[in-house]
C-alpha cells in the first residue's frame, strides 16, 4: 500500500471516529439548549465563551458539567450567578475566573439557562 493511501486511510478512519463520537459529547444538551445560550451571550456582549463551551471543558468548565455539579442544590441559581458577576477561584481548578463580566441580572439569566441544561 502506498504511503499516501496508508495516510488517507488513517485520516478517514480519525474523521469516522471523531464524526461517531461527536454526537455523545452533546449527549444530554440540545441544540436549541446551546443556542440559546449561545445567542444570550453574544447579544449580551459577554465573553463567556473565550473560556467556557456547552460541552466541553476549555479554560473554565463546561457549562453542562456546571449543571451537573450543581444539580439538585438549594440555593445553585443564586451561587453560580453570583461566581458569574463577582468571579471566583479554586471552585473548577487553579484558573480564577475574573469579575466584571455580566451585570447582576444578566448573570441570574445566564445561571437559569445554564443549570437548566440536562
Amino acid at each position: 500500500m502506498s504511503r499516501f493511501r496508508t495516510m488517507f486511510t488513517a485520516a478517514a478512519g480519525t474523521l469516522a471516529l471523531a464524526a461517531f463520537l461527536q454526537p455523545a459529547a452533546m449527549a444530554g444538551v440540545s441544540k436549541a439548549d446551546a443556542a440559546k445560550i449561545n445567542s444570550y451571550v453574544e447579544s449580551n456582549g459577554l465573553s463567556c465563551m473565550g473560556c467556557h463551551a456547552i460541552d466541553h471543558k476549555v479554560m473554565g468548565p463546561a457549562f453542562d458539567a456546571v449543571a451537573k455539579k450543581y444539580k439538585g442544590k438549594a440555593g445553585a441559581t443564586a451561587d453560580v450567578a453570583k461566581r458569574i458577576a463577582d468571579g471566583s477561584s479554586g471552585v473548577w481548578g487553579s484558573v480564577p475566573m475574573p469579575s466584571g463580566q455580566a451585570t447582576p441580572a444578566q448573570a441570574k439569566k445566564l445561571s437559569e439557562m445554564i443549570l437548566s441544561l440536562d
